[in-house]
């Protein structure tokens, strides 16, 4: 395929990228399509379209997306974490830790992933174990998932001030853009300041999309 081509399908990924962030979900499967039919065998456009039925819970279509793209390239890693994720917003916190330490394998110094593997701690019940990831970060941080893990923590034993303390005090030291992934993960797992929700709540953007 020429470089003219291959420009065109990164071209529309890029504009998909773009409507899948701001939730335009329609118009995003419109440019992976244009991409696809450029060059089928790119694992953004599986990757991209399973980030979309992820975040309409259309879980089963959105896993068979992440394994497309890994039979494209089995060490696609935005893949292997969104398959991860899907475990964790489906309950599977066991199976949903084990992927996130495969992961850190590969990325051992990554807060994001000590930061889910916190959350399956704090989901699966085990508040020791997840005290233990959260001590084991670096403090501070490059990101903050620190303040949002412990948080996550404090919520899931109903101590709401101590996480209106974390949610306070992240804010002295990281923008709303920083925080914004972190904040919408805990919402994800219905994790919290108001009454359990009714409803399902509709999950985060994946930051690995693209």
């Amino acid at each position: 395929m020429g470089s003219s081509q291959q420009g065109k399908s990164n071209s529309a990924l890029e504009r998909a990228l773009v409507a899948f962030k701001v939730g335009k979900y329609e118009e995003a499967q419109k440019q992976i399509d244009v991409a696809e039919k450029i060059n089928p065998k790119q694992p953004e456009v599986n990757n991209l379209r399973g980030a979309i039925f992820t975040k309409q819970r259309a879980f089963d279509q959105a896993e068979e997306q992440y394994n497309a793209a890994l039979a494209l390239d089995q060490k696609y890693y935005p893949s292997k974490l969104n398959l991860a994720e899907l475990d964790l917003l489906r309950g599977k916190y066991a199976e949903a830790k084990q992927r996130y330490e495969q992961l850190q394998k590969l990325d051992s110094d990554s807060e994001l992933l000590q930061f889910k593997l916190a959350l399956c701690a704090v989901m699966a019940g085990d508040s020791t174990n997840a005290f233990v990831i959260v001590n084991q970060m670096k403090f501070p941080g490059r990101t903050p998932a620190y303040y949002y893990s412990q948080a996550a923590i404090a919520l899931k034993a109903g101590q709401k001030e101590t996480a209106q303390k974390y949610f306070t005090n992240v804010k002295k030291y990281y923008s709303k853009q920083e925080c914004a992934y972190f904040a919408q993960s805990l919402k994800d797992l219905d994790l919290t300041m108001q009454p359990a929700a009714t409803s399902t709540p509709a999950p985060s953007a994946i930051p690995t999309a693209q």
